[in-house]
């Protein structure tokens, strides 16, 4: 065989196991928390996502501050980028153990609930850590500003919510489902 074939061979070899563990995963997942999880905390209930009260979502509205401001707002969230690196990185081998272990011939189902568990932990550890970033870096922007922010994000989830609507309800009527009178769910996830 030419090094050319070797090489491709070698490169579909490594696309098959990574669509492998990926559909593996998926399965899995839906096996666990069964065909239709209920969703995750944050969004029980349909809770609208995106607000103030979400710091990855607000930074794209870090443009309505002054310059001043929205530099500083940036900067603080450079700060964090290392160690995010590294929890991204820890997340990345922890989801690889526990895709070995979910596909070990025994199941193991202490070892997959400890390793869920780490996973958890290390989710929680990341979001507290953003928050405070995010938290002390809002702490020290003037009150106007911070109310103006606010406003802003409030406007734009209220024009999101409003297209959300119309397009529930049109891909709802489009289907038969749409009862005249009925409104929509809470929120969509947007």
């Amino acid at each position: 065989m030419g090094r050319g074939v070797t090489i491709a061979l070698g490169a579909l070899l490594f696309i098959s196991l990574a669509l492998n563990v990926f559909a593996l995963g998926h399965v899995s997942g839906r096996v666990i928390a069964g065909q239709n999880p209920a969703p995750p905390p944050q969004v029980e209930n349909h809770r609208p996502r995106g607000g103030f009260e979400d710091p990855l979502k607000i930074m794209r509205y870090a443009e309505d501050l002054s310059p001043e401001l929205r530099q500083a707002f940036r900067e603080s969230f450079r700060e964090q980028l290392p160690a995010m690196r590294e929890a991204h990185g820890q997340m990345r081998d922890l989801r690889r153990e526990l895709a070995a272990l979910m596909s070990a011939e025994e199941w193991d189902d202490a070892a997959i609930e400890a390793k869920l568990e780490d996973i958890r932990a290390l989710e929680a550890r990341q979001q507290k850590a953003f928050t405070g970033a995010f938290i002390g870096v809002f702490e020290d922007i003037p009150a106007d500003e911070r109310k103006a922010l606010i406003e802003a994000v409030n406007e734009k989830r209220a024009e999101h919510r409003k297209r959300w609507k119309e397009e529930y309800k049109r891909r709802h009527q489009k289907d038969g489902s749409w009862k005249d009178g009925e409104t929509p769910p809470a929120e969509g996830n947007d």
